[in-house]
């Protein structure tokens, strides 16, 4: 195509028909820019505003993760799309575009915010969104009307310096505008002049507003949020701090600042290494830098206990949670802190009051375990021994009894002391209850060191205690046990141990006593007693024998002891000396003993039928039976139900019984002998040597020891304790039983002496009572050569 062709002119036929299609054109243009204005712009500011609301959870909260997303897309897409449009409304375009006044007038329609043109405050010109805006359709109605008659009262004075203020400085400026129903409108209004070369009356302003109202929402929204999220942040008593992934720090709280010692401005902007102790910060930056590449946002650390480093440099404790979110490419974490000094230390008071003996501070009976355990896995380790020694007072309940239980326990006290003294910083000394303190003892290699150190135990507890003025003697009884030797756990090293102080105690106490496998034998006997002897009265394996008291004048028998045996279908004939002892230790013996005094006294009363002449019944009684409050009561039942005559039931007792509770025993002994039964105290000489329970205790009868009776009367040391004991029961009106007569030189001796009855083999030895009935019906006169024949 030549170039004169191309640029000839077109026929008036096709310029008028261009023109009419150009026309066409521009009108459908211009009612696709009101579309896309108004029909387009304010449904998508409601998606916009509901999703909002919905991501603020103001109409309730979202619990479903993919809820969350699917929301935040679809504000993301509208505020999107809003953008493109509203990037179409820009002053600097209306610049451009106002010399093209079609053009011009298109974009003006198109734009999503408010476009007023006025002359002297006059609308001339509104678009669709402005009209939209202020509630009026189509644009054309606000034509001629006062714009200041839409502005709120409080923002009228605009109009006057503030607007050409605007213009001038082309500036937004916050208003309110007032919707058709009222309601306030926010708005951020800008002007600019503007010249129409068609109309020169009257100065005209372009007015550009944009509704704010939603974003505005939004903010307060967001705001609000984060004042409240601030508010609990600076009124929680723990420590929260966010820093980045350098560690740098960037916000803290109050409390925060109160922990460790710094102000706000100390601590933002500073490395969070700066709140831990040195060796930590390592670790935890070593954690932030792997957790680095993370994408999601997640707990990295919950609950886990750190050393705090404050400002002055103190280290205390912290428990420290740690969290990181996505704050677009930002890694950000947030730090929750809690001081735990007082959760420490009231656990540690815990530990200790759970760990210690209430009276002595020393470690109790776990602790004591734990740390033997502890002593036996090293030992096991290192191929090393130790010793384990088990101390226990020797007569204690004395001094509880005479001096009460307040100055008892200031001995344990003050002997736990001695104790403490006396070891290593490597040892350890319990006191488990009562008058027990083991000792573990680490380190000893043989015997000797042991017995060495037991040896200064025992010296030192046996120097006076000084308690409130008054000095008080203990002494005590030692168990050692060394391990591995001797045992071969925690369990068997205790009984052992345990076992050898018991030994230590049966050998005449104030000694220590290595354990050994014939000590455990014996302990194994003693409870094979135990339980036989728990078996003994259901099974009716006890009985009683009775030994003949025989007035040595006229050899007519005037009484008789009772005496307990046992005969076990599995241990077989146990003796008394073994049995005994076991059933006072148990606590059996209070039983048993009732069971005797049932059994003796029906049989007595039996003895009553049988001969014209009265016939006493001895029975022996335990210091145990004594701290039973009741046996008074008990007796008088007997008697009753036996129908024994009190005068006939005589009560033996020892020696010690009398000085354990000496005024509980006297009321006890006066109620008995109101009854009209008689007290006789057995093996006189052998207990303590105070004799003035003798004028204090309401005592009938003196029972010889058959040690003083055994040599006599050639034996000239026990002849003269026979004839002052023989003398002071005359003196003080009491009557006399020698045990242990076996000759007659021994009866002659000691009727000459005043002695008038007599107990022992010369007689008849002890028998079952069918055996005795015999004897007391055959002949009441008994003679030695008769009973042998």
């Amino acid at each position: 195509m030549s170039e004169e062709r191309k640029n000839a002119p077109l026929p008036p036929g096709r310029l008028e028909e261009a023109l009419e299609q150009l026309e066409s054109l521009g009108n459908a243009n211009k009612a696709l820019l009101e579309t896309l204005s108004h029909d387009l712009r304010t449904p998508l500011n409601t998606i916009i505003g509901f999703a909002d609301m919905m991501e603020s959870e103001t109409l309730g909260s979202i619990n479903e993760p993919q809820y969350r997303e699917y929301v935040s897309d679809i504000n993301h897409a509208g505020r999107n799309m809003l953008t493109i449009i509203n990037d179409m409304l820009d002053m600097g375009r209306f610049e451009d575009f106002k010399e093209q006044e079609k053009d011009f007038r298109h974009i003006i329609n198109l734009a999503p915010d408010m476009v007023c043109i006025c002359r002297d405050g006059v609308i001339v010109m509104i678009n669709p969104a402005g009209a939209d805006m202020l509630g009026a359709w189509p644009p054309d109605t606000l034509i001629g009307r006062m714009f200041s008659n839409f502005v709120h009262t409080d923002f009228k004075d605009i109009f006057g310096s503030w607007l050409d203020k605007l213009m001038a400085e082309k500036m937004r400026m916050p208003m309110l505008l007032l919707g058709p129903d009222g309601r306030n409108i926010e708005v951020e209004v800008a002007a600019m002049p503007y010249e129409d070369e068609q109309e020169t009356k009257g100065k005209a302003v372009m007015l550009m507003a944009r509704d704010v109202s939603e974003r505005n929402r939004a903010l307060k929204v967001a705001a609000g949020r984060e004042h409240h999220i601030r508010k609990i942040m600076d009124t929680v008593v723990d420590g929260i701090i966010t820093y980045d992934r350098r560690g740098v720090i960037e916000t803290v709280n109050p409390a925060t600042e109160k922990i460790f010692g710094y102000n706000k401005g100390d601590l933002i902007g500073r490395n969070v290494r700066i709140l831990m102790d040195e060796p930590l910060a390592a670790e935890h930056a070593g954690y932030v830098l792997d957790d680095a590449d993370s994408d999601r946002t997640r707990i990295i650390g919950t609950d886990y206990e750190v050393e705090g480093r404050r400002q002055d440099g103190s280290k205390f404790p912290i428990e420290i949670a740690v969290g990181m979110f996505r704050d677009g490419p930002r890694q950000v974490y947030i730090g929750a802190l809690r001081d735990i000094t007082e959760r420490k230390e009231q656990e540690e008071r815990l530990i200790y009051l759970a760990t210690r003996d209430p009276l002595t501070r020393m470690p109790n009976r776990r602790l004591f375990n734990e740390r033997l355990e502890q002593a036996i896995e090293r030992a096991d380790e290192k191929d090393s021994r130790f010793a384990v020694l088990f101390i226990d007072l020797d007569h204690f309940k004395n001094i509880n009894d005479a001096m009460g239980h307040v100055t008892g326990d200031m001995v344990l006290q003050a002997v736990g002391e001695r104790l403490e003294e006396c070891v290593g910083e490597d040892d350890t000394v319990a006191h488990l209850s009562g008058d027990e303190f083991p000792i573990i003892l680490d380190g000893i290699n043989d015997r000797a060191e042991a017995e060495a150190k037991s040896a200064e135990i025992l010296s030192l507890l046996s120097q006076p205690f000084i308690i409130d003025g008054k000095e008080i003697f203990t002494t005590a009884s030692i168990g050692i046990v060394l391990y591995p030797d001797s045992a071969d756990g925690l369990g068997e090293l205790m009984r052992n141990v345990d076992t050898a102080a018991y030994h230590a105690k049966e050998q005449g106490r104030d000694q220590f006593q290595f354990y050994s496998e014939r000590l455990s034998a014996e302990v194994q006997r003693r409870l094979e007693i135990e339980i036989g002897l728990r078996r003994a009265l259901e099974n009716n394996q006890l009985s009683l024998h009775y030994q003949a008291k025989v007035d040595l004048g006229t050899r007519k028998i005037t009484g008789a002891e009772a005496l307990l045996r046992w005969e076990s279908p599995d241990l077989g004939q146990i003796s008394p000396f073994e049995f005994i002892p076991v059933a006072e230790a148990s606590g059996l013996i209070v039983p048993i003993g009732e069971w005797v005094l049932k059994e003796a006294c029906r049989q007595a009363a039996t003895w009553t039928k049988l001969i014209a002449d009265p016939v006493h019944v001895g029975v022996n009684l335990s210091a145990l039976q004594f701290l039973h409050g009741d046996l008074h009561e008990m007796i008088g039942e007997i008697l009753a139900d036996s129908s024994l005559p009190a005068n006939l039931l005589d009560l033996e007792l020892t020696e010690s019984i009398l000085v354990a509770n000496p005024e509980e025993t006297i009321e006890t002994l006066n109620r008995l002998k109101a009854m009209g039964t008689s007290v006789s105290i057995d093996d006189f000489g052998t207990g303590y040597s105070s004799l003035s329970y003798l004028t204090r205790f309401p005592i009938d009868t003196l029972k010889i020891d058959r040690a003083f009776v055994l040599n006599l009367p050639d034996d000239g040391d026990a002849a003269a304790i026979v004839r002052a004991i023989v003398s002071l029961a005359k003196n003080l009106n009491l009557n006399l039983v020698a045990e242990g007569v076996e000759t007659d030189s021994q009866v002659s001796f000691l009727h000459a002496l005043g002695c008038n009855v007599g107990q022992g083999y010369l007689f008849s030895k002890p028998m079952p009572a069918d055996d005795f009935v015999k004897l007391l019906t055959k002949n009441r006169p008994v003679h030695l050569a008769a009973e042998r024949a």
